[in-house]
């Protein structure tokens, strides 16, 4: 029986070299580190990303850039983390080839609404000069049609009424910086899947200071730095079976272990207004321009990957890998990313697009990852207008048909409309929301005026009016789901 990794000697050196000797330890004297980071969203994207990069820096000798790492909505997470001495291990894994590294970089693990005074006294802390975050798209606050703060969220308002008592994530930054000394400079490194984040994170947090604190939004809006940035690996969520495996791999039982592909790649947009780790020493890409690079990632990478996730729960597919490997849904993938979507990315001067696209398909057929449609259908009201309605937006203006991304995005609305799978089995929609677009989508009579219902919500599809030829296609193709589902969608 394997044991935690609390009682089994802190994942001793010894212990582990005995157990594996392909587990690559921490090489510094952990009583040494010091917390310079804060990270807000304690997931596993981060742990097995950002936190990586950070261990390298840590590793080479620079030992200012422990993290304290913060969960604002799960207190699951920082308690297995406490009770594992904040150590966890990371996996690579491609087939039958793994790298497992035991991570060090996190000096503690906090639970917001348990932990807020501690929380927000480490962002005002001087000695802290980034504080980063992966909280997902819906975690800004942000409506995602107008792109400005959402005033009718109601934990916003509470945070505009109670600014030092926050439940959200510009709450949280905002009553952290209030307390800074004036004199100690602070960079903001926004991690998550948005189009120009750091610049959107700045927004944000000022529009939502100034409704309460009109020098506080100053002071945001020309001293804090807000780099943009673009994060690429993709990590699964965890499972009894990856936990599992883990186990076996170790020797011992680790309850955030995390298994994910090898490919890793950050570019973030070297615009600091405080000192920083040397994360380009570890492998990051430092460069004066994010944008090309976001827009590449968002549609080619992210933009597939939803509508693997919509096809694949509309046929039955629990995996990514499964998704891919089937004939049709593979097949409509490949050419969604090729073809639509691929002429749609002005790609970075000298950057084989091409390439990075066959390089993106096999990373998606890789059976070991287990990277589930289920997960990567969540919160779709909050990615689908960053990943698909800006290129279908942009090609419609140009006069450009998109037929495969236009039939991706009539199986999301099927999606939400039926809430079941073609076989009828029962589906897991994970998004606040879903039901306001799906209900409009159940109360028309028929396809066209289901069509133009979800075009017409604002909070989605914002304002501006889509071509009529274009709802006319969308309404088709709801009709060709709604009365064959998806392979027949799909078929040649």
């Amino acid at each position: 029986m394997t044991t935690s990794v609390l009682d089994q000697l802190h994942l001793s050196s010894d212990h582990l070299r005995a157990a594996n000797a392909s587990v690559t330890q921490p090489n510094y004297d952990r009583t040494r580190l010091q917390t310079g980071i804060v990270h807000l969203g304690l997931g596993a994207f981060h742990r097995a990303h950002q936190a990586l990069y950070t261990e390298k820096v840590i590793s080479e000798g620079d030992l200012r850039w422990g993290i304290l790492g913060v969960s604002l909505r799960d207190p699951r997470v920082p308690d297995v983390l406490t009770a594992q001495d904040n150590l966890y291990s990371v996996t690579e894994r491609h087939g039958d080839e793994a790298r497992t590294r035991v991570v060090a970089s996190l000096r503690g693990a906090l639970f917001a609404p348990r932990d807020l005074a501690r929380v927000i006294a480490a962002i005002a802390d001087p000695s802290v000069s980034i504080v980063s975050s992966t909280v997902t798209e819906k975690g800004y606050s942000q409506n995602p049609a107008s792109a400005d703060l959402d005033m009718d969220d109601a934990d916003v308002r509470h945070d505009i009424a109670h600014p030092e008592a926050p439940r959200t994530t510009l709450g949280v930054l905002a009553a952290g910086i209030r307390l800074r000394p004036d004199s100690s400079p602070l960079t903001l490194v926004c991690c998550d899947n948005m189009a120009g984040n750091g610049d959107t994170l700045r927004k944000l947090l000022v529009q939502y200071a100034g409704q309460f604190d009109p020098k506080l939004a100053r002071r945001i809006e020309t001293e804090i730095g807000c780099p943009n940035s673009m994060v690429d690996r993709i990590v699964p969520a965890a499972t009894p079976a990856s936990l599992d495996w883990a186990a076996a791999r170790l020797g011992l039982r680790d309850e955030a272990a995390i298994v994910c592909e090898p490919f890793t790649q950050w570019v973030i947009e070297d615009r600091f207004a405080s000192p920083r780790p040397a994360w380009e020493d570890a492998g990051a890409l430092l460069t004066s321009d994010v944008r090309p690079y976001q827009a590449m990632k968002l549609r080619l990478l992210n933009g597939t990957h939803s509508a693997l996730a919509y096809a694949g729960q509309l046929c039955g597919m629990e995996t990514v890998a499964d998704a891919m490997a089937d004939p049709l849904v593979g097949a409509f993938a490949r050419r969604l990313m090729l073809e639509d979507l691929r002429a749609t990315v002005a790609a970075p001067s000298g950057y084989d697009v091409t390439s990075y696209c066959h390089d993106l398909l096999k990373r998606f057929e890789n059976p070991t990852l287990q990277h589930r449609t289920q997960q990567i259908a969540m919160d779709g009201t909050q990615k689908i207008p960053v990943r698909w309605l800006p290129a279908l937006r942009e090609s419609l203006a140009a006069g450009v048909e998109r037929p495969l991304l236009e039939r991706a995005l009539a199986s999301w609305l099927h999606y939400l409309a039926t809430g079941r799978s073609d076989s009828g089995a029962a589906l897991v929609i994970s998004d606040p929301g879903a039901e306001a677009l799906a209900s409009l989508l159940r109360q028309t009579g028929n396809d066209v005026d289901a069509a133009h219902a979800a075009l017409a919500h604002g909070p989605v599809f914002g304002a501006q009016p889509w071509p009529h030829a274009f709802v006319e296609r969308l309404a088709l193709h709801l009709s060709t789901l709604r009365q064959g589902g998806m392979k027949t969608l799909l078929a040649p």
